[in-house]
């Protein structure tokens, strides 16, 4: 009998009539890329193995798929805890994820329902393997109350539905229909005995998830919840490390990484870019006469003040005691003198009558302006330059834009 060549596949025999265990395990072997054939007996098994027709031949078939997806289970948990290990990128997580399920349970869509940054409120995820993730809530379940998201994050167990064209428990479940869902199965994302959201799966064939799916889901929904905190608490130290405490705004040492990377992209493309250092008039003498509390809070409004006066490109940071910086991508002189100006008026305009310098008057700004040129070769460049104009502003008398 000639040998089976490398790259053929493996002719897998199946001995039995149960059609439940033998439909999961010609599912199993055809994702391993078997070609499987059935007998209903032994004698029909030897007469196919005496013509040398199969490589494997199974007899007890409910034992091999147990210990298959047994199997399976932990090969893909293993496969998940190490993307976990070497990254805390959550979107790298959330797409192994859905492949790895894939490869255990049939599912049309899954996606996760999570608890929002306020801890109040939910958000949807669609999870794909082949794309970043994206919030779609539409796209995977309902939210809100009465729905099975909530049921299963106050339950904190598991919720199959089998055919929803026979039952319909939660307030969505008519909409899932209607979209052409029959089954689908819920898992809560547990993390220190808090629910933090949902595994969702939903199918359009009717009882596509029972137990044993359900038993294949917990242990990766369960490496998930980690992932997903891990994923959190990295985010926040970031999140920390670049914003200034008491404004929120980036801090001196974001603003000068963000300025290096905007000062680099203009080198090579020549884009315009400009700088706007702020620096608030009267500042100590405002301390002196109110207390550092007041100045604490004039600090945050002035903070809020500068984030609703600028673009979302544009980057805002607290450069240190009352000064601000501003870096403006794509903006030549003018343009930054224009808007310059519009933060000024908008100060005079809205700070609150009760932030008051030490003469009774309000409190304003001093400006500077620069726009790179071709004499600058590092961004202290820029930022001296800058400076020299708000100390121009400043020894003017303040609350007035100087270029550079």
């Amino acid at each position: 009998m000639p040998e089976p060549r490398e790259d053929e596949s493996k002719t897998v025999l199946i001995v039995g009539d149960g059609v439940g265990s033998i439909l999961r395990l010609r599912e199993l072997l055809t994702r391993q890329g078997c070609l499987v054939l059935q007998v209903s007996s032994k004698q029909e098994a030897l007469d196919v193995l005496a013509i040398g027709r199969t490589e494997l031949v199974v007899l007890d078939v409910g034992s091999y798929v147990a210990l298959q997806q047994r199997a399976d289970r932990l090969t893909a948990v293993n496969r998940l805890t190490r993307v976990i290990g070497a990254s805390f990128d959550l979107s790298e997580v959330y797409q192994t994820f859905a492949a790895e399920v894939g490869r255990l349970v049939h599912y049309d869509r899954i996606g996760l329902v999570l608890r929002d940054d306020s801890g109040h409120g939910l958000k949807a995820l669609k999870l794909a393997t082949d794309q970043p993730i994206t919030g779609e809530p539409e796209c995977v379940c309902a939210l809100g109350g009465g729905t099975g998201i909530e049921w299963v994050m106050s339950q904190r167990r598991p919720y199959i539905e089998p055919d929803l064209a026979e039952s319909r428990q939660f307030v969505e479940d008519e909409a899932l229909l209607k979209a052409g869902i029959r089954s689908f199965v819920r898992l809560p994302l547990i993390v220190n005995g808090k629910a933090i959201g949902v595994l969702c799966l939903d199918s359009v064939t009717p009882s596509c998830y029972g137990e044993q799916e359900r038993d294949l889901l917990v242990p990766l929904s369960e490496q998930l919840a980690i992932a997903i905190e891990h994923g959190r608490l990295f985010q926040e130290i970031n999140r920390l490390a670049m914003t200034d405490e008491l404004t929120g705004l980036f801090n001196h040492r974001h603003f000068y990484s963000q300025l290096e990377q905007e000062f680099n992209r203009t080198l090579r493309y020549g884009h315009p870019l400009s700088l706007i250092m702020l620096d608030i008039d009267l500042f100590k003498q405002y301390n002196d006469l109110n207390g550092h509390l007041a100045g604490d809070e004039a600090l945050r409004l002035i903070a809020a003040l500068l984030r609703n006066s600028t673009r979302g490109v544009d980057i805002v940071a607290r450069y240190g005691g009352d000064e601000f910086g501003i870096i403006l991508p794509e903006t030549d002189l003018q343009q930054a003198w224009v808007q310059a100006e519009r933060i000024r008026f908008a100060m005079e305009r809205n700070i609150s009558g009760e932030q008051r310098a030490s003469g009774g008057e309000r409190l304003t700004a001093s400006l500077g302006v620069a726009c790179f040129g071709p004499d600058m070769r590092q961004v202290e460049d820029l930022v001296r330059a800058a400076d020299q104009a708000l100390y121009r502003s400043k020894a003017a008398g303040g609350n007035q834009t100087s270029v550079a």
